[in-house]
């Protein structure tokens, strides 16, 4: 796990996200993020976002 970094938020309610951490979190444009907030605690979490074969597979086994 990576150090703790800072970063800010925008006006618009946007923060970056350092560098380092999406490395190690494999985050490029267009990654998907489920957030949570609770108290004074902000979480983000990958979110997969099936493929075409992953969702024909699935109808399949219905």
């Amino acid at each position: 796990m990576s150090d703790v970094e800072l970063t800010h938020m925008t006006s618009k309610g946007q923060i970056v996200i350092p560098l380092d951490i999406r490395k190690e979190v494999n985050a490029n444009e267009g990654t998907v993020f489920a957030v949570f907030g609770t108290g004074d605690t902000i979480m983000l979490k990958k979110v997969h976002k099936p493929t075409k074969e992953e969702l024909n597979s699935q109808k399949t086994r219905r």
